[in-house]
Order: C-alpha cells, then sequence, then structure tokens
C-alpha cells in the first residue's frame, strides 16, 4: 500500500516515522517542505500538490488542524479528489464537526473515493509511542483496507458507524478531558495553597478514586516539571469544544458544563496561554491566589 500524508506538525510527523519504519512507501504533501527535510532524508517523497498523492497513493492520511484545510486539501483546485481513482481511501484524523465530515463523504461518493473521519486521541505522546486511539467513522471495507496502517500507529482502533461517528464521539472525549483537565488544575492550586506539593498531590491521587488518564499524564510531564510546552494546545482545546457546543446545539442538548470550561478556556488563551498545554490551566487559576508552577525557563 502507498500512503499519502499532509499534515506534518506534532502528530503527523511521528505518524510518518512509524509508517517509514513498517516499510510503507510514503509520499507527504508539505506547505513548508523545509519542515519535512529529516523525513526525506528517511526516505519519504515529497510531492508538490496534493493532487500528486492522489495520483501516487492509495491512501492519504490527513493530519490538519480544521475543517477548511481539509477541504481545501481533498476537494480544492489542487486537491486529492482530483486525481484519485475509484476505491481510494481518505483517512481523515483531523478533529472536525460531524456535519463536515458527512457533507465531505457526500461529495466524494460519486467519485467512489472512500472517506473515513478517524479522529485520534492520545496526544504528543501517543503518537511518539504508536499508541495513539483512532475513533472511526464510515465504509467497513474501507476501514478494514487501512486497519493495518491505523495498527502502526495506534493500539486502540474503532468503528463506530457510519461518516460522523468518530468525530462526534471524538466531541465527547474532549469534553471529559477538558473538564477532568480543569478539576485537576484547580485542586492542585488549592493544594499547593494548602503546603501540599505537585509531587505529594500525584503520589497520593493517583492511588484514589480521583486517578484518571490526565493526572496520569498532566501532573509528571507538565505541571510537576513547571514546563507546558508542548502537548494539547489550550488554543485547540477551545477549538475542540466549539466543535462540541455546536454538535450539542444541533442536537438541542444541555451542556451547562462544557460551556463553562469553553470560557474558561478562552480566558486563559486571551491572557496568553494559548500556546501552552492544557495543564497550564493550573498556572491561570493559581495567577489569581499567587500560585505558580512554571520552572524559571517556562512559563
Amino acid at each position: 500500500m502507498k500512503v499519502g500524508l499532509t499534515g506534518i506538525g506534532t502528530m503527523g510527523k511521528p505518524m510518518a516515522q512509524h509508517i517509514l519504519e513498517a516499510g510503507f512507501p510514503l509520499f507527504i504533501f508539505a506547505r513548508h517542505p523545509e519542515k519535512a527535510q529529516s523525513l526525506k532524508e528517511k526516505g519519504v517523497q515529497l510531492v508538490d500538490s496534493p493532487a500528486e498523492l492522489g495520483r501516487l497513493c492509495d491512501c492519504v492520511l490527513l493530519s490538519l488542524p480544521f475543517d477548511p484545510e481539509v477541504k481545501e486539501v481533498v476537494l480544492g483546485e489542487r486537491g486529492v479528489a482530483r486525481t484519485a481513482p475509484p476505491g481510494f481511501i481518505i483517512l481523515d484524523t483531523t478533529t472536525g464537526t460531524p456535519k463536515a465530515a458527512m457533507e465531505l463523504a457526500q461529495q466524494l461518493a460519486p467519485r467512489k473515493i472512500h472517506y473515513l473521519d478517524a479522529p485520534i486521541s492520545g496526544g504528543a505522546k501517543g503518537a511518539v509511542e504508536g499508541k495513539l486511539t483512532f475513533m472511526v467513522g464510515g465504509d467497513k471495507e474501507a476501514f478494514e483496507k487501512v486497519k493495518p496502517l491505523m495498527k502502526i500507529l495506534g493500539a486502540n482502533i474503532f468503528h463506530l458507524g457510519p461518516v460522523g461517528t468518530g468525530r462526534a464521539i471524538k466531541s465527547l472525549n474532549q469534553m471529559v478531558a477538558a473538564l477532568n483537565t480543569l478539576t485537576i488544575c484547580e485542586a492542585v492550586v488549592m493544594g499547593k495553597k494548602l503546603g501540599i506539593s505537585p509531587e505529594t498531590f500525584y503520589e497520593v491521587l493517583s492511588k484514589c478514586a480521583a486517578n484518571s488518564y490526565h493526572l496520569q499524564t498532566k501532573l509528571p510531564q507538565f505541571i510537576i516539571p513547571g514546563k507546558f510546552i508542548g502537548g494539547h494546545r489550550i488554543e485547540m482545546m477551545v477549538k475542540d469544544l466549539e466543535i462540541a457546543l455546536q454538535v450539542a446545539r444541533d442536537l438541542k442538548t444541555p451542556t451547562i458544563m462544557t460551556s463553562l470550561a469553553t470560557q474558561l478556556y478562552r480566558a486563559a488563551a486571551s491572557a496568553g496561554y494559548s500556546e501552552k498545554d492544557i495543564s497550564a490551566m493550573a498556572n491561570f487559576f493559581g495567577s489569581f491566589v499567587g500560585v505558580n508552577f512554571s520552572s524559571s525557563s517556562s512559563s
């Protein structure tokens, strides 16, 4: 299987590395080719447009930040769909709206191009370790064809139903993750005011009912060392929660906690934390009471 990829950021670059190591021929379109130079030196073939990915590959993996970028890469003047043959598979890991995924799939259907919405969870660490979770919606036969590719990149792979279901459950995941992180950050600030160090906070709560994936990752990776570079940026969590709120509006479902969480993350982004990991909410909350977790070299 010849694999195409576009989007070589925090998630895309380590995924590209795993695909290469597994022996798949890999073609990459990068808007800034210099960012792909290290991959080129390892055997990646760089192309000058997404259309070249459609012509040269059997499937393409998208790792893009927003729906408009996805639409442009797929349906634009030099998009994948311009050259992709019938049976071609688009595996889209972008976190976007279910509605946009369904609309794109409908536009591709007359060309017999399969579109799978396949958002991922696990963060940069999961991408580097090849332990991502894939939440996939779309044609089951197309899913099975690219499942070997996903197995290289992830430890958990779920086919959830038709197009849109992958993005739908990713929105639910982001709601829970966002709120869990806020609670951890609020509590660790209170703990520090009580004279409880982040290390002790982590040691004890990780053995109690409060334990969670985010407690296990955000404390040792970010809060305890006081470095908030990398991870899932606050500005991206704002985007994720806005998607979840849009889904909720379409369903006329109340989202009281998620609405409040969105406002808090927006406030932190406006206060200068937009490019920090979401665990930097500990510093945002702490700023109101004289508590800070940053090391001298990081804010």
